[in-house]
């Protein structure tokens, strides 16, 4: 399984700058486009639950640094 960069608190994330919020969300999408080239074939097996937790993982924590980006001033 490959391991994922866990993501940022959200503290941290009001300390970025605007880049540093496009650079972290570009960094989150790629990891998510690897973890699903190695989506599990068979749902409802503890592979798939552990793949589906981590999308989710990712899937919120680019949500937070959208809203983030949306607060930032261009």
């Amino acid at each position: 399984m490959i391991e994922f960069k866990k993501p940022q608190e959200e503290k941290y994330l009001e300390d970025m700058t605007r880049q540093e919020l496009l650079d972290y969300l570009a960094e989150l999408e790629e990891q998510l486009a690897e973890l699903d080239a190695r989506e599990p074939k068979k749902m409802g097996t503890e592979a798939y639950e552990a793949w589906a937790d981590e999308h989710e993982e990712l899937e919120d924590a680019m949500d937070e640094v959208r809203e983030f980006l949306d607060e930032v001033e261009e």
